[in-house]
């Protein structure tokens, strides 16, 4: 990163486990091929059935497939509560501190407007943000150059 990032100040985000960030909008839920086998395995069936049931090709690149109401084929409704937590894509675990999230303070507050745990709760610092930031950029490079498998 060069220079200071519009976040150096650190953000607030406490996860409330509301599913938001899970379903009502298009996306996708990029992974690698490891983790394509952790949610498989979590699942008890094998990676060609997993690709069979909830794999798809968004952008030019596998994706978890979504329900027509864009609710990640994994998000278990009422509950809010996800099938393959245990085992979940990284990308998951690091909302909101995703690229496209991350790279403008109008990108942070529109995600902001349909996520109530982003600007309250816990502190990140800067270091930990650009940490989790890195992680991200490092395994969207890594599951796009291993995903000829999945």
């Amino acid at each position: 990163m060069n220079g200071a990032a519009w976040w150096d100040g650190g953000l607030y985000f406490s996860c409330l486990s509301c599913g938001r960030c899970c379903g009502e909008a298009p996306g996708t839920v990029s992974f690698t091929g490891e983790e394509a086998l952790a949610m498989a395995e979590a699942l008890g069936i094998g990676i060609e059935e997993f690709k069979s049931l909830y794999v798809w090709g968004r952008y030019g690149k596998p994706s978890l497939r979504e329900r027509s109401n864009y609710d990640c084929v994994f998000l278990e409704r009422p509950a809010m509560h996800c099938a393959v937590y245990s085992a979940r894509p990284s990308q998951c675990g690091e909302f909101p501190f995703w690229p496209e999230v991350l790279s403008s303070r109008q990108s942070w507050d529109r995600f902001a407007l349909d996520c109530r745990g982003m600007n309250q709760g816990a502190f990140h610092n800067a270091d930990e943000i650009t940490t989790r930031l890195k992680r991200q950029i490092i395994l969207q490079h890594r599951g796009s150059a291993t995903r000829s498998g999945i």
